[in-house]
């Protein structure tokens, strides 16, 4: 094993899984890859699983989730219900552990509510999908291109004859149930919706796509703003998937937890009236930073488009350039599914996307035409048997279509040619990878035909360096660090290649030879990390234009080292512009957004006032609680006014120090002006005061910014509690938060389902 594979392997032991089961013996099956025409591996880096496998893992799987987050939950001193437990499994989350579960789950819960997943098993790595003809029982079948680690293994099918296969001489003492463990990654996510973005628009202007088209989309994306503004229900479904995107990255990270990254999530969950200070402050800047990401990122929604993960057809039903795609096919969307059926060919490309045939053109195939197919091909060969790659085919009876109509989601792609369509998007392959899928009608229609880049010709060949290639057994401690530190170095190449390929691809054009010398380093630098791939000196008097001046759109300013472009995304960077400003300036109309304190916080402290008239003890408590936060928002101010004095720059580190310093003061002022009044209502009349008080002082000139966010950081789960119980109590429905925040991040992880 070479130090270069070594780091390889090395570097998924810090990749994120979950143990789900060990195999038993004897269910694991070795079989050789489908090849195409010209030795090609068409099913690179995908397995097959059974039923019974796949529900196998997927009850280990929840086994450990569920032990986790009662591990989780045990240390933060909260119980979880038995109602929220079952709600955990409903959504794709990953933890670590493991631990038997109860065995009153029901049958039901344990069916596999997915069609594959990606991870690893022992030494193979990649992609498992559900394959229904594989029979009863545990079965797995894993490729040859699967295998990165020879490992004795006891789950294989042959113990001993796979072992010797592969070179193994192992002794008893050599086992270890690590390597028949399954390590998930991911399953299969309900599809992202996708968006254009910067390459995309470049490679599709440049493949024949006119500006028209690109401005609807605009046009729709502008409509979009407008409605988060307008619509509550349109903008609790874009903040909802935030909220999952967020706590999927920060579960374990509480560094920004007491500010504001979820707490518009919560305001729109409770139902809060839009004319609330802060709820409409945090609504307007939520559009400005989406309508800033449009425009800069050129993230224009369109529609009959999501992101999918590529799939081979391990049933050869489908010729050379055709797919099927699988999306809402086990839901039942019979919306999406028609549309589909109606469209005669999708694009796909995978992101990175660096030359103009890395966007792929495909025929689409209908379930009802893979039916007939495969019925054809039972009864005019008796079965279904074209080579010896997979030892479900052996069987007579079995009906390739159900491959497909087993599929929850993916973008199935054909096995027959010369070529893998997956590996002619950018050296694509079937571990896991996904890609942006369109089957719009119309833009199909404008999108020319064009050859994927050949990257088998000596340019895209590249010596490994020496140190790859030393023995991982012959090197030092201090030689590994160096490997290490020498490959994260080289990675900021493809950031800095990528940017220049921007700024040509618009210059010079998609696929200009300018543009083809920065696009096949920049290609080669994914995937030969280690030497550093850059531009040869011979061409760089061809690139000295785009070394020194970028188009416009990239947020340079002009005369400074930027030019205004004429291509697709200048004219639409212009042309959105007004567009977005429009919206904005909607959006803070304050004639037609006049604020006002929250009806039903501020009942909390019209009843104390109503009683205060007939008790001269609650009047002077109410005065008293009413000075104590006068006082304490003026002692944080200042205080906070003190401590940025000391700050002395704005760098990443003053920005981390300056969050630590606002959480420790907001758990000192929760503690002394909430948590130590005695009884649930004293509690939530002290977070009313203080909201009210922090508005009032909000209106001062030095009191402005996020010093009126004080209340809310201090007491939101009461705030919030108060809203949410009010309008449940009115209406029936509303999410009331819990007290404990910690607790609050768990039920909200465990629910974070797709609104629609």
């Amino acid at each position: 094993l070479s130090i270069g594979k070594e780091q390889k392997r090395i570097k998924l032991s810090f990749s994120k899984t979950t143990p789900s089961g060990i195999l038993p013996e004897n269910c694991l099956e070795v079989v050789p890859d489908v090849k195409g025409s010209g030795g090609c591996v068409m099913t690179d880096g995908c397995g097959l699983i059974s039923r019974d496998g796949l529900d196998f893992v997927w009850c280990s799987y929840k086994k450990c989730v569920q032990s986790r987050e009662a591990e989780y939950a045990e240390k933060q001193n909260t119980k979880l219900s038995s109602t929220c437990n079952k709600t955990l499994l409903d959504n794709n989350i990953d933890c670590d552990g493991c631990k038997e579960n109860s065995d009153s789950e029901s049958t039901e819960d344990d069916s596999c509510p997915y069609t594959s997943f990606q991870g690893r098993i022992g030494g193979f790595k990649g992609m498992w999908v559900l394959d229904e003809r594989l029979g009863d029982g545990i079965k797995l079948v894993c490729r040859d291109s699967q295998e990165k680690v020879k490992l004795p293994m006891k789950s294989f099918a042959s113990f001993s004859e796979d072992c010797k296969k592969r070179g193994i001489h192992c002794v008893q003492s050599d086992f270890d149930d690590l390597y028949d463990t399954v390590d998930v990654c991911s399953w299969d996510k309900r599809p992202k919706e996708g968006r254009l973005s910067l390459r995309t628009i470049q490679i599709l202007e440049y493949r024949g796509v006119s500006i028209d088209f690109f401005k609807k989309c605009a046009d729709d994306g502008t409509k979009w703003l407008s409605r988060l503004h307008e619509d509550s229900n349109a903008l609790l479904e874009h903040i909802s998937k935030r909220h999952i995107a967020m706590i999927s990255r920060d579960l374990r990270n509480n560094l920004n937890d007491v500010f504001d990254d979820d707490l518009l999530f919560r305001m729109a969950c409770v139902k809060m009236e839009k004319s609330e200070p802060v709820y409409a402050q945090k609504i307007l800047q939520l559009v400005r930073k989406e309508a800033d990401a449009m425009r800069k990122k050129g993230r224009y929604p369109l529609k009959k488009c999501k992101q999918l993960r590529l799939i081979p057809d391990h049933t050869q039903l489908l010729e050379e350039g055709e797919a099927f795609i699988a999306v809402g096919y086990a839901s039942g969307k019979s919306s999406i599914i028609k549309d589909i059926e109606k469209s005669d060919y999708a694009l796909a490309m995978r992101s990175p996307a660096y030359f103009g045939g890395d966007l792929v053109k495909l025929k689409l195939v209908n379930r009802k035409t893979l039916r007939l197919r495969a019925a054809h091909q039972v009864k005019v060969n008796g079965s279904f048997f074209l080579s010896k790659t997979c030892s479900v085919y052996d069987e007579t009876d079995d009906d390739p279509y159900r491959f497909f109509d087993d599929l929850n989601v993916g973008l199935v792609i054909s096995s027959r040619g010369g070529r893998s369509a997956a590996d002619m998007m950018s050296g694509g392959d079937f571990d896991g990878d996904e890609a942006w899928v369109c089957w719009n009608t119309d833009l199909c229609k404008l999108v020319q035909d064009h050859p994927a880049q050949d990257t088998s010709t000596p340019e895209f060949v590249v010596d490994k360096a020496r140190q790859e290639k030393i023995l991982a057994c012959r090197v030092s401690l201090k030689q590994r660090a160096e490997f290490a530190l020498h490959y994260r170095y080289h990675q900021t190449q493809l950031g800095k290649l990528s940017t220049t390929l921007d700024s040509a691809m618009d210059r010079f054009g998609v696929d200009s030879p300018e543009s083809i010398i920065i696009a096949t380093q920049a290609f080669l630098q994914v995937d030969h990390p280690y030497k550093l791939c850059e531009i040869k000196q011979d061409h760089d008097h061809d690139l000295v234009e785009v070394y020194h001046e970028s188009p416009h759109w990239l947020g340079k300013r002009i005369n400074r080292g930027s030019y205004i472009s004429e291509k697709a995304l200048g004219v639409l960077y212009n042309y959105v512009q007004s567009k977005i400003d429009a919206v904005v300036t909607v959006c803070d109309d304050k004639d037609k957004t006049a604020t006002r304190l929250n009806t039903h916080i501020m009942s909390i402290i019209n009843a104390a006032t109503q009683k205060s008239l007939h008790d001269s003890v609650i009047r002077r408590q109410l005065s008293e609680l009413q000075n104590k936060m006068r006082l304490a928002i003026a002692d944080f101010y200042s205080e906070h006014k003190k401590f940025k004095e000391t700050i002395t720059d704005d760098g990443e580190d003053a920005v981390n120090m300056t969050m630590e310093w606002m959480k420790c003061q907001y758990r000192y002022w929760r503690k002394n002006l909430v948590d130590c009044e005695d009884g649930e209502d004293a509690k939530n009349l002290a977070s009313a005061i203080l909201y009210e008080e922090t508005w009032r002082k909000s209106v001062e000139s030095s009191f402005q910014g996020e010093h009126k966010m004080f209340a809310w950081h201090v007491a939101r789960d009461r705030l919030l509690r108060i809203i949410g119980d009010a309008v449940q109590k009115s209406t029936g429905i509303g999410v009331a938060p819990t007290l404990l925040r910690e607790h609050e991040k768990i039920l909200y992880h465990r629910r974070g389902g797709y609104i629609s």
